[in-house]
């Protein structure tokens, strides 16, 4: 495939710093995508790589749920709190509200 019809996935994640008690984490986000014929897909669903700053880390998924008014959870240690996923899923959208 010449470089002018390259596919660029690269900018499919990005990092939001975490920051409790004067120390600073990471969540990693990045979007799932499945493979198709031609190519392969977004499924709509985000891999999370939490480094939080006084828990250590841990992975889920947040995907969006049946109805598509919100999001849910799918597994992580069990001392990741709602406000900490609301912080991830605000910069999910607001990112995908500014790419349109």
């Amino acid at each position: 495939m010449p470089d002018s019809q390259l596919v660029d996935y690269s900018n499919e994640g990005f990092t939001i710093p975490i920051v409790r008690d004067d120390a600073m984490g990471y969540a990693s986000v990045n979007k799932m995508f499945y493979g198709e014929e031609d190519g392969i897909e977004d499924s709509g669903n985000y891999f999370i790589y939490l480094l939080h700053p006084e828990r250590g880390s841990t992975h889920f998924i947040i995907e969006p749920d049946n109805s598509y008014k919100g999001w849910n959870r799918l597994g992580g240690a069990p001392w990741v709190m709602d406000d900490l996923v609301q912080e991830i899923i605000n910069e999910i959208e607001k990112r995908k509200m500014k790419n349109g």
